[in-house]
């Protein structure tokens, strides 16, 4: 009992995830992109007033939010809503959040990953993960005990010990004020991407690189994920844009296709059954994008280059 309590005394004074006391750019940890994103949408959302909005998990981090307010109408407001593995779940109490709060949402990308989107496990519990409690509706004390689970191991311990002591001002990689994980963007925005991803990476990485992610079986089509649970909460994202007079997207990402499923005609089907035909743009499975290795900067979602493609695809053609 005495080893419980003194690790939960070294979490409260070592708040390991800086979630204990107030957000401030002063004071964050990067860990958990959901909770960064929503803290930062609290923190400046009085100042900037968001009405457009990129809702999505790391995926969203390969598209240019400066680049998409160009194709919006004046006075657009954008910010990239996103979470680390982000579920349909995750995206609409941000969407149901904005507009309960009666927020605009003129503008929205809604960002699809299959089959991640539509996990069994909707709400996450792995600090890497877990949506912010004042999103999710779940109580304050629930979610740092998820956080404190996490916490428990000799690594983060001896981490968080390090890290107080020090008092080391967190570097800041993203844009504070769209929340873009590139805070270049905004000086990027005129300029289309280079192609060649690897370029930069020494000949021994280019070749891991490609053997661990273009020398993968194709993985085929998904199993149907769309259930009568998940097709209730689309129609609700749906409601919530057809009250707000919202000029949306939705974007099934694009994913290596040697490693990522084609969406299944039937999901296909549901989404443009509810969202409209004209408004739902697959890239799933294998296709231009996804079967070029030198479109991506990280395996974990496509690069900036492919966001890029995709805007010009949506609005241009």
């Amino acid at each position: 009992m005495i080893p419980l309590v003194l690790l939960v005394i070294l979490y409260l004074v070592t708040d390991p995830f800086k979630t204990l006391k107030p957000f401030s750019l002063e004071y964050f940890d990067q860990t958990n992109r959901d909770y960064i994103s929503s803290e930062l949408y609290l923190w400046n959302n009085s100042k900037y007033h968001y009405n457009s909005f990129i809702f999505g998990s790391s995926r969203a981090c390969g598209l240019n939010s400066y680049k998409w307010k160009q194709y919006l109408p004046e006075g657009s407001r954008q910010y990239v809503f996103q979470g680390w593995g982000e579920t349909i779940t995750g995206i609409y109490q941000k969407i149901n959040y904005i507009d309960s709060h009666n927020d605009s949402i003129k503008n929205a990308i809604v960002l699809i990953d299959i089959p991640g989107s539509f996990d069994t496990k909707q709400l996450p519990t792995k600090v890497l993960s877990i949506k912010d409690y004042k999103f999710s509706g779940q109580s304050r004390f629930m979610y740092h005990c998820m956080l404190f689970k996490g916490y428990i191991k000799p690594s983060k311990i001896i981490q968080s010990i390090s890290s107080s002591i020090r008092h080391n001002k967190p570097y800041i990689c993203f844009d504070t004020i769209s929340n873009d994980w590139e805070k270049d963007n905004i000086n990027n925005c005129f300029n289309r991407p280079v192609r060649d991803s690897l370029s930069g990476l020494s000949v021994n990485k280019r070749e891991r690189y490609i053997k661990q992610y273009a020398l993968r079986d194709d993985a085929g089509t998904a199993d149907v994920l769309i259930d009568g649970d998940f097709q209730e909460i689309l129609v609700d994202i749906k409601s919530v844009f057809e009250k707000q007079k919202t000029e949306y997207k939705i974007v099934i990402s694009p994913g290596y296709y040697k490693n990522s499923p084609k969406i299944n005609p039937d999901d296909l089907e549901t989404l443009q059954s509810i969202f409209g035909r004209n408004r739902v743009y697959d890239y799933s499975g294998k296709n231009e994008l996804t079967d070029d290795i030198y479109n991506f900067t990280d395996p974990g979602h496509f690069g900036l280059y492919v966001g890029w493609q995709i805007f010009e695809d949506i609005y241009e053609k």
